[in-house]
This record gives C-alpha cells, structure tokens and sequence, in this order.
C-alpha cells in the first residue's frame, strides 16, 4: 500500500533573492495541492495563464461562496460581505461600472506633474541627508502616501492613517488566531471610513475619494454598502509600495538599462511593465471556489473545492511570454495586465500604479548621480508576505555631483 504525502503548507516566506516558493512557478503539470496555515485546508495552486484567466473571469468559481473561517489565505477574507473583494457577477460589476472611469489612463494623467514633484522634494531631502538611505523609508513609502493624499483629496494625516488600516487588515493569515484581530481591524477601517464619508458629504472636493461617494450613490448603494466599498478601495491604494520597491532593487542590478531609459525616456514606461512582469507583482491573486463540477485541464475539479491563481506563473508562462525569465525592456508583447487580476476584479487602480512606478524611478534615477545599493543584492532581507519585498533598501550616490 502506497501513502500518498500530505501536501505542503502554504508558505509565505520567500526563498533566495525574494522569489516566491516553488510551487507558484509555472508549471505543465497541473495543479499544485497546498494546505492553507490557518484551517489546513487542501486547495489548488492554478499554475499556467490560461486556467488562471479562466477562474478569475468564469463565473462557476466565486469569491462570495468562500468560506472566510476555512477559505481565507490573505485578510480580505475577512472584511465584510459587502466588501468589494467578497463579491461576485452581476453585484460587483453594478460598482466597477460607477468607479472603472474613475481609474482612467485618462482621466488621472492630469497628477502626473503633481506625483513628480513629490518626488522631486522627497529626492532633495534625501541627496542631502545622511547615507546610507533607505530607499523604503525615506522615498517610496513616504511618495506613496502624499500620492495617495493628492489622487483620493483626504489630507496627509488621513493618508496616514488609512495606511495604518491597510497595514492591519491586507496581511497574510497564517493562524486561527488572526481571524479576530484582523476583523477588528476591518472594522476599525469602516467607522474611520464612515466618518470621512460624512466629512466628504459635507465638504466636498474633486478628488478620486468624494466622487467615488458620489457615484455609489448614484448606484443606489446602501450607506453600509458605500462604507464596505470605500474599505477596499482605500485599503488597496497602498499596494503599490512593494512593488516601487521590488523594482529598484532589479534597476540597481541593471546600469545599462537606466541609461538606456535616460537616453530615450520613453522605455521608462516599457521598462515599469516588464518589471511588474518579471518580479515586481503578488505571487497570487484571490482565491476561488468551483460552485459546481468542472474540467479543468484534464483535471476535475469538484463543486466546493477551493483554487488559488498563481499571478506569478501567469507572468511567466512561457506560452504567453517568450523566454520569461529573461528580463527584456523591449518585448514585442503588450503590457503584463494579468498582475493586476482579470475579469470583474481587475484592479480598478492599474493604472495609477503604473503611473507612481513610471514617475518614481525616472525621478530617482535621472536627479541621484551614481545611485548604487550600499551592500551586495545578496545581503538584502527579504520580508514574509503576498508580494516578497526587501526589508530596506540602503543605498548611497555620489555626494559631490548631487
């Protein structure tokens, strides 16, 4: 009689340089059984771009039927019923037709002047401090939330706070422990938020976050709704941090590819797409349940089983990217729009991250001369979560010439 191993538990911890366990590489062989940390529960990492497109577009895997007591891998799991990333076709397609606009290429390039100037004053304050600089602390976190401040119209204080929140309640679930603390913190997040609602109702401005009120009213949401909506909204304004991150420590290692950027500004933008392509993305994205049985490669999945769609093998699959792991600033391909999710829950904020990221690294490679990690990329501690991120990023540059 043959045993067949338990399958391996759901690791957050990133392996050498950051990169994410081995089981959310691509793969030809099918699914991946994991157990999740918190309820040992067996789900199915999907590993090539196709299954994944599918289970993030058809309707028979949901994101409402999830269980949050056994399903929940990250604590969106946890927020509430009515939050944005708990619900299914045809309700949450009712919102992202209110707010998709909103999110535009188009509609947020008026800030893109105004993103570059706080990084140009973040950028002075750091030539002329101290070195080695943190690149985390003393630029992209701190870029992130005056972005986040200028785009929604809620002062820096409140940018601040939000932070806080997100911080709380977009975090890994690794025990049984975590459920109480984190849906403390969702709801800690909608009484903040329910009282910046009745502050914008009152006053308010054209920022992203009044006419996000404003047109889910317009949706006839209910004012549990509208809170439950802003949560997940605001909370995720925030996720660009790591990846600004990721991609300096690859540009670090890459001197030719800056220069070809200052030389053409233009790749700057095509240089922030294969970053988020090749490293700079979450290893996955939410999980879905089959409501009913269905063929999936030529595996059958069973109604109830729970699938967790591996961003990274989709950016990486080579039938979909030719030599993936090839770091490549002039792929013929479009854009890598999968790391943002597909279908009904593609992330409405794309395009502002790729905004942040084109503006934050041209700024900081093209006004520090001679920027260069103070150690070797091998020293760089690389921290626990969804997106594998460097602890700090300690840099130094040529004092004389800055």
């Amino acid at each position: 009689m043959t045993c067949t191993p338990a399958p391996q538990e759901l690791s957050f911890q990133p392996v050498e340089n950051g990169n994410p366990p081995h089981y959310f590489n691509f793969s030809t062989d099918g699914l991946f059984p994991i157990t999740l940390p918190a309820s040992k529960k067996k789900v199915l990492v999907v590993r090539d771009a196709k299954m994944v497109q599918l289970i993030m577009t058809d309707p028979r895997f949901s994101l409402a039927g999830l269980d949050p007591k056994k399903d929940t891998v990250t604590g969106t799991g946890y927020q509430s019923p009515n939050g944005m990333l708990r619900l299914d076709a045809p309700r949450i397609r009712h919102i992202r037709r209110r707010i998709t606009p909103l999110f535009s290429e188009r509609t947020i390039a008026p800030w893109r002047s105004e993103v570059a100037q706080i990084a140009n004053s973040l950028l002075a304050e750091l030539r002329n401090g101290r070195q080695p600089a943190d690149l985390n602390k003393q630029y992209f976190e701190p870029l992130v939330l005056r972005a986040v401040a200028l785009s929604a119209g809620i002062t820096l204080d409140e940018s601040h706070a939000l932070y806080g929140f997100s911080n709380r309640v977009l975090v890994r679930v690794e025990s049984s422990e975590d459920e109480a603390r984190i849906s403390t913190a969702w709801r800690e997040l909608y009484d903040y938020i329910g009282d910046l609602i009745k502050g914008k109702s009152t006053s308010p401005n054209n920022g992203l976050f009044s006419t996000i009120i404003a047109e889910l009213k317009k949706a006839n949401l209910s004012d549990a709704e509208i809170v439950a909506a802003s949560g997940t909204i605001l909370a995720g304004f925030y996720t660009p941090y790591g990846i600004l991150s990721v991609s300096a420590v690859e540009l670090l290692q890459r001197p030719g590819i800056i220069e070809a950027c200052r030389e053409d500004p233009i790749l700057w933008g095509q240089v922030g797409d294969e970053l988020m392509r090749y490293k700079a993305h979450f290893n996955f994205f939410l999980p879905r349940v089959a409501t009913e049985d269905v063929i999936l490669g030529n595996e059958e999945i069973h109604a109830g089983q729970v699938l967790l769609p591996s961003l990274h093998a989709a950016a990486t699959d080579p039938n979909l990217f030719p030599a993936p792991n090839v770091f490549s600033a002039r792929r013929a391909q479009p854009r890598c729009s999968i790391v943002f999710g597909a279908g009904p829950h593609f992330c409405p904020g794309a395009a502002l991250s790729r905004q942040w990221l084109q503006v934050s690294l041209e700024r900081l490679f093209t006004t520090v001369p001679g920027l260069r990690l103070a150690g070797s990329h091998h020293d760089l501690e690389w921290q626990a979560g969804s997106i594998s991120m460097p602890q700090r990023v300690l840099v130094r540059w040529n004092k004389k010439l800055a």
